[in-house]
């Protein structure tokens, strides 16, 4: 990889001398920053801004390690070819017109994917705007010279981006407007070869970089990208594209992407500790606070601690309302605290968190009263993190942050700053606090949930040592049972042929009886005891009770004999009927297993009922999972009182919901040829839960 970020020599295939083009923008930027030799490469010139000119990359004497492609899609094959006989390690192939426009782009693309690996060349792209290094001033890209001159801010946050976009205007405002310090950025496009997961592999091991920042529509090795963010060191932020329906369809186009179940995507990036934003600037508002390296008390088991200093009692009213909405409390005050703060508070003006402080404000000016204010709730042990509400202006309130930020010994708390007033006074207050290391925000909400993010602290360990492990059965019967299924069962499993699965794992499950024929269904509801539910076995038939294939509650052998009678005027190809015991439950559950394209097998768990169907309460964790990872899935679902006992109903055995979903991921990752595995409804009772129906899908 370091012959992309470090490459000796740099051929650029499609350069010319012509103005406004991007084969003239790549070799603009190579001169101004780059300092190896740089061979510009196009049969009809000679010499462009005095370099020669080459016809063809095998034709270049002199060291190349990298080739910056900006040719019609269609000479792309032919150019990597030349790249082969020359002896180029690697190629940035900016042009578009592959796998994003079709079946023929993409045909396209897989023929120069094919060449390049049959040569030892690795391709960065297609359809991409390159790389930009700030600290070495080097730009491979086709974005113009003005775009990044004179503005580039140097720092230590590295941007993977699979798009053009934040390679070319959006990286520009940000170095423009000095928001953010980069390291470098990486535009990968439709990523045919170099992916998102080994430029991850990079960065954690890049000393200049400390906080790393994606903008994904799809992840090409899911789990291995997981087990790098899941034990790494450094932040990580991510911005998923693609989380509608329809933007998963522009996502298609765009970048030829799959972007996959988001919510399935959302739960395993939040098992594995990374940081997930919503838009481009919240973003980068994320990645760049992060990197300031704030001294951070994670709370075990409470929300984080924060004080509010406002000169609006409004302004702090609407800030602790965000504060609930992202896990945040107020801070209760210490009483040195309380002391120190009404040094300078009117005695009429009580002082409690939010800390209105504009009577001091009045009394004493804001330079004063804010240096005070922030000194003592940094100093207060019970407060982890400070927002502070700032207007900078004119007069009194051109504000001196320097001064009074001055006294802040590290380490440092977050103390984060919604900033207002006239540009001519915010601007320069601004720029001095983002120059000293404190960030500054526009809006109250996007303050808060930056805060939020900073205590949701990355899990910086392996997992592999904290798996709860299980042993498979090794019984005859789970050996044949598996085997049976294999050779001769259809890909979809009825309930009872799951259930069996289910049984050799060792999980609970309701117990029944196959039936033929309506004696038989009477003499064995008789034998469970009213009520008993009847259910018919139909091949390939997942949605039983829409079929008209399940009759609950039947309290007597009538309703046993008319339920029985109905399904068999269905006319539907039923072999046999499977009679259980009703079961009263407290609540229901669903669980299962979805095989990933992108993932591999994730685990489900949500709220059975009208919780499952309306208001889709589910969340997903990457199998294997470890016991600890449980209690978070369960907070969070909407639904999570009733787990933890609601009212008068017993709380669910978190062992037993742990047993479930620890195995069905087992069970998944010891059989590839399960697609999918649906517990629905797991019916909790007594606290425990049981399996009354399922269906396993085999691939």
């Amino acid at each position: 990889m370091n012959f992309f970020f470090e490459p000796k020599g740099i051929a650029v295939v499609g350069a010319t001398p012509e103005p406004h083009q991007g084969g003239r923008y790549l070799v603009d930027n190579l001169t101004l920053g780059y300092h190896g030799p740089i061979y510009p490469v196009n049969p009809k010139y000679n010499e462009i801004f005095g370099l020669k000119c080459y016809p063809r990359v095998s034709r270049i004497e002199g060291p190349l390690d990298l080739a910056l492609i900006f040719v019609p899609a269609q000479a792309v094959p032919q150019v990597l070819e030349d790249c082969i006989t020359k002896g180029v390690r690697g190629a940035i192939v900016e042009s578009g017109g592959f796998a994003e426009v079709g079946p023929e782009g993409k045909a396209l693309q897989d023929q120069c994917l094919d060449i390049a690996r049959k040569g030892n060349l690795r391709i960065w792209g297609p359809n991409c705007m390159g790389l930009i290094d700030t600290t070495k001033q080097y730009v491979f890209s086709f974005i113009t010279p003005e775009a990044w001159q004179g503005v580039m801010n140097p720092g230590h946050v590295s941007l993977i981006v699979q798009s053009g976009l934040l390679s070319g205007g959006f990286v520009t405002t940000l170095m423009g407007n000095k928001t953010v310090g980069l390291s470098k950025v990486c535009s990968i496009g439709n990523k045919s070869d170099i992916d998102e997961t080994e430029l991850l592999e990079y960065f954690l091991k890049d000393p200049a970089t400390r906080v790393i920042a994606f903008y994904l529509e799809s992840f090409v090795r899911g789990r291995r990208f997981f087990e790098l963010a899941a034990s790494s060191e450094k932040p990580i932020v991510v911005l998923k594209g693609g989380k509608s329906p329809q933007g998963a369809a522009a996502s298609a186009s765009h970048t030829a992407s799959l972007a996959g179940n988001y919510e399935l995507i959302s739960g395993v990036l939040r098992q594995a500790g990374i940081h997930q934003a919503d838009d481009f600037f919240e973003m980068v508002d994320i990645a760049r606070t992060l990197e300031k390296g704030f001294y951070l008390q994670p709370p075990p088991d409470r929300k984080p601690k924060i004080a509010i200093l406002s000169y609006s009692g409004a302004s702090g009213i609407v800030t602790t309302d965000h504060m609930e909405k992202y896990g945040l409390t107020l801070a209760r005050l210490s009483p040195r605290t309380q002391k120190r703060l009404e040094e300078l508070s009117p005695a009429w003006m009580p002082v409690k968190n939010p800390v209105d402080y504009w009577p001091a404000m009045e009394k004493y000016g804001p330079v004063l009263t804010y240096k005070h204010a922030i000194e003592a709730l940094h100093d207060d042990p019970e407060v982890d993190g400070i927002i502070v509400h700032l207007f900078a202006g004119f007069g009194i309130w051109f504000l001196n942050m320097k001064e009074i930020m001055v006294d802040i010994k590290m380490p440092r708390k977050p103390i984060l700053f919604w900033l207002i007033g006239p540009e001519k006074g915010r601007e320069p207050t601004r720029l001095t606090l983002e120059e000293e290391g404190w960030p500054t925000f526009f809006e109250i909400h996007r303050t808060v949930k930056v805060m939020a993010s900073l205590f949701e602290q990355p899990r910086r360990r392996s997992r592999r040592s904290e798996i709860s492990r299980f042993d498979f059965p090794n019984s005859m019967f789970f050996r044949e049972l598996t085997h049976h299924e294999d050779e001769q069962k259809p890909k979809i499993l009825d309930e009872y042929d799951s259930k069996k699965w289910l049984e050799a794992l060792g999980l609970n499950v309701v117990k029944e009886v196959i039936i033929k024929g309506l004696d038989e269904a009477l003499k064995t509801a008789k034998e469970i005891g009213y009520p008993v539910v009847l259910k018919g076995r139909a091949e390939g038939q997942v949605h039983k009770t829409e079929a008209g294939l399940v009759k609950l509650n039947l309290m007597n052998a009538d309703q046993v004999k008319s339920a029985y009678q109905e399904m068999v005027g269905l006319k539907r190809d039923i072999k046999s009927f499977l009679v259980q015991p009703m079961l009263k439950g407290d609540f229901e559950l669903i669980v299962g297993i979805v095989r990933d394209p992108q993932f591999g097998p994730v685990v489900m768990l949500g709220m059975g009922g009208v919780w499952a169907e309306v208001y889709k309460d589910v969340v997903f964790r990457m199998a294997p999972l470890n016991k600890e990872e449980i209690p978070e899935m369960v907070s969070d679902l909407k639904g999570q009182a009733l787990l933890k006992g609601y009212r008068s109903s017993k709380r669910v055995n978190m062992e037993s919901l742990a047993n479930w979903l620890i195995k069905l991921g087992w069970l998944a990752l010891n059989f590839e040829k399960i697609k999918e595995v649906d517990v629905n409804p797991l019916l909790v009772v007594d606290g425990e839960p049981i399996a009354v129906d399922a269906t396993i899908i085999l691939m």
